[in-house]
């Protein structure tokens, strides 16, 4: 839906990239303090972690001890934007005129309810693909917030012939007319709307509640639904969204200035992690820029979303899932909190926060928040999945399989599409507990339902060697996994481990060695490389990757396998011919070895 000329930079004089260089040295000598170079370290270190909040402080510190070097109040202005912190509006004033400091200003004089004034502003930003998209919604609402309704409906007539978005100016002028009090014209305009495609949930809301003041109550709970369906994070708050639509969705013209920038930043996540993808490690140098452009606009979308507008939840999910998506899982948190107290969703982002405390090592804590909302919702399927992988993060088994299948159970279908990691999540469980064969139908079931996973083909395939199964078999799942995530340093320690266990010591080391020099702290790839050494006949190299395993905190398994292993080299060094100890089966090979069929796929380099 967003074309690529929509990066563009946004801010007048500032990078398009987090700006993190040293301050020159002539501006630290002219300031004549020690405090600034502190201030700009501080920024420095902060922005490049994501503590927006932290960097616009230091930024804004650096820049009264400097006043006379522009950039680094351009910084604090920046990072202020991007902490949501309402001092943005203050630094605005001092900002050269652009974009940013226009909408800025605008949307403080509009919370304000100087109504003139926020439509001074946004009619003076200057013009770009950004504000192609944005200014007929923000004038249209600035109009409404004076009482200038007919003047606002004007402002959108030219935007809802646009062939792509005209559906959701459209909508907003619905909610214009409706919010003046004109419900013929809002009536036509919802009618007209009713055809666009938007699958967000505000869309939803709003036609929907349309829908219940046309008396089609059912035909709302419908639309209701499908939007939980497609977004079943959803599910935790059911009740409250169905009672959303008794309502009216919008009651203030801040809220429809909110819903603008949402706009805009749904467009930009669209662009991002549907076409290019969340990760940008390997793109070329101009289009990682790119995308670091976009990411920047789009949090500051979000974040003058939720300036206008706290209740806006569509804007806090994104945000959050958005900073999740650049390991910034504190912040992801952090971006849940200061939802109002009667917020709707509150529910979800409670769920969200959960998942999160997991994926942070917050294992306790993530379990019991889960325990506690689903004494409030026993019926919630996906509370009892989140509490299944909080549950599997903890190595306890048992509570975990338990809890996958009371998600299982509430499933109102017969499982299908992303229901494989609920299955796997059981397969795991039951796997770890030495219940193979049903934790192989689990994830056969599961690769059924998904069979390009590369993480399910890569766990198939590993368990079953060393649960003694088909190798030949597990030669193909692992293949596949690694042919679809060539650069998965977990699946390329599985394919070298088990190539080594099936004997083919020379083809597997070489891989083991490339997954310990990317995760050298990983107590299972440590411990896989020194079983290769020992078999390739580099003992003292074995025990080396041993006690390093050793040291990083591996799981009881395989702290069972690295004391053992350990231990029978300590007697052999002692006597080699006749240890006393006996020889740990991942010392030997699985089976003897024959040709290597991952070699003669061509899928081992």
């Amino acid at each position: 839906m967003v074309v690529a000329s929509l990066v563009v930079p946004l801010i007048a004089g500032i990078p398009n990239r987090e700006i993190h260089a040293a301050t020159p040295d002539e501006a630290i000598i002219h300031a004549g303090q020690q405090d600034l170079a502190t201030n700009l370290l501080v920024g420095s270190v902060a922005a490049s972690e994501g503590d927006n909040a932290s960097a616009a402080q230091a930024f804004g510190n650096a820049a009264r001890l400097s006043p006379t070097y522009h950039l680094f109040s351009e910084r604090a202005f920046y990072y202020s934007i991007l902490a949501g912190r309402p001092e943005a509006a203050i630094l605005a004033r001092s900002q050269t005129p652009g974009v940013m400091s226009a909408l800025v200003l605008g949307n403080a004089a509009a919370l304000a309810g100087k109504w003139d004034e926020a439509l001074t502003s946004y009619q003076g930003a200057p013009a770009d693909q950004i504000m192609t998209l944005l200014r007929p919604l923000l004038r249209a609402w600035a109009l409404q917030g004076a009482g200038r309704t007919d003047e606002a409906l004007a402002a959108l007539d030219t935007a809802r012939q646009d062939r792509t978005l005209g559906g959701y100016y459209t909508l907003h002028a619905a909610l214009v007319a409706q919010l003046s009090g004109q419900k013929m014209r809002a009536d036509t305009l919802f009618r007209q709307a009713s055809s666009m495609t938007g699958g967000d949930l505000f869309t939803s809301l709003v036609m929907a509640r349309w829908l219940v003041t046309q008396g089609r109550m059912a035909d709302a709970q419908s639309l209701v639904n499908q939007r939980i369906a497609g977004m079943p994070v959803l599910e935790a708050a059911r009740a409250n969204i169905m009672a959303m639509i008794q309502r009216p969705v919008v009651t203030h013209a801040t809220q429809g200035l909110a819903q603008a920038y949402g706009l805009v930043a749904l467009l930009i996540d669209q662009q991002l992690y549907t076409h290019d993808g969340p990760d940008d490690d390997h793109q070329p140098p101009d289009m990682a820029m790119e995308t670091g452009t976009l990411r920047g606009t789009e949090q500051m979308m979000l974040r003058m979303a939720l300036m206008l507008d706290p209740a806006d939840s569509e804007a806090r999910l994104l945000l959050s899932s958005m900073l999740h998506l650049r390991k910034q899982d504190r912040q992801a948190r952090e971006a849940l909190d200061g939802a109002p107290a009667d917020d709707p969703l509150l529910p979800v982002y409670r769920t969200e926060q959960a998942d999160l405390d997991v994926v942070m090592g917050h294992k306790e804590q993530a379990a019991q928040e889960l325990r506690d909302l689903l004494r409030q919702a026993p019926d919630d399927r996906m509370l009892w999945f989140s509490l299944g992988d909080a549950l599997l993060d903890q190595q306890k088994w048992a509570e975990a399989l338990d809890a996958y299948q009371h998600a299982v159970a509430l499933t109102p279908h017969q499982l299908e599409g992303d229901d494989w990691r609920l299955l796997f999540g059981q397969a795991i469980a039951q796997e770890r507990q030495n219940h193979w064969p049903q934790a192989r139908t689990l994830l056969q079931h599961a690769i059924q339902l998904s069979p390009n996973e590369a993480e399910l083909l890569n766990y198939l395939g590993y368990s079953m060697v060393e649960h003694g199964g088909d190798p030949v078999q597990a030669e193909t799942y692992l293949r596949r996994a690694l042919a679809l995530a060539p650069s998965d340093n977990q699946i390329r320690d599985s394919v070298g481990w088990v190539l080594m266990r099936l004997g083919h010591v020379s083809e597997g080391l070489p891989l083991l060695e490339q997954s310990a020099e990317q995760m050298p702290q990983d107590p299972a790839i440590n411990y896989h490389l020194g079983v290769a050494y020992w078999m390739a006949g580099r003992r003292l190299e074995a025990v080396n990757e041993w006690q390093n395993a050793i040291q990083f905190q591996p799981d009881p398994m395989d702290r069972r396998k690295i004391t053992a292993a350990l231990a029978y080299a300590k007697a052999w060094q002692a006597n080699a011919a006749h240890p006393g100890v006996a020889l740990p089966a991942d010392l030997r090979p699985a089976v003897q070895p024959a040709s290597s069929p991952l070699q003669a796929n061509g899928t081992h380099h």
